[in-house]
């Protein structure tokens, strides 16, 4: 259940929520098994922000879009060609 295909270990996650310009820790989800998605576990906790918030987040929670005041998100890349 705590195995990890992509990383091939077994392995725990979870979801953090860090204030950029404090550094400081706003939020820690629990523990979930390594192979469950970002996403899932975003949705999961129903995690509330301020509507001023600013969320930079990565591709691994591409769908997730809270009620916020702008999402920051990477483009995925094209994986390289040989």
């Amino acid at each position: 259940m705590h195995y990890s295909g992509k990383k091939k270990t077994h392995c725990d996650k979870n979801v953090v929520i860090v204030n950029a310009k404090t550094k400081r820790v706003g939020y820690l989800s629990g523990t979930y098994p390594g192979k469950t998605h970002d996403k899932k576990i975003a949705d999961g906790e129903q995690i509330v922000y301020p509507h001023e918030t600013c969320l930079d987040q990565d591709t691994g929670f591409q769908g997730y879009a809270p009620q916020v005041r702008e999402i920051r998100q990477p483009k995925k890349s094209r994986a390289s060609r040989s």
